[in-house]
């Protein structure tokens, strides 16, 4: 069977079939694999839990994701 065959199977699966299949390649074929966290440089860390606390504390701070969405796209057909 084709990969192409195979993702036209895993595509008509209801969503908690996908989401299970998902999680179980994951599991057998991740393992080994260094956590990217791990990998990440000292400064992206700190930066990345400075803006998660932020959020945390002001969680009316973000801008939805539609607004992001509708701002880049006009952005960038110009």
């Amino acid at each position: 069977m084709s990969v192409d065959a195979i993702l036209k199977e895993v595509e008509a699966l209801p969503d908690d079939e996908r989401a299970e299949l998902l999680g179980r390649l994951f599991d057998r074929y991740a393992d080994g694999r260094p956590d990217p966290a791990e990998e990440m440089p000292a400064a992206l860390r700190a930066e990345l839990e400075r803006r998660i606390a932020f959020s945390d504390a002001n969680p009316g701070s973000g801008i939805p994701w539609e607004v992001v969405r509708d701002r880049a796209r006009r952005r960038f057909r110009s």
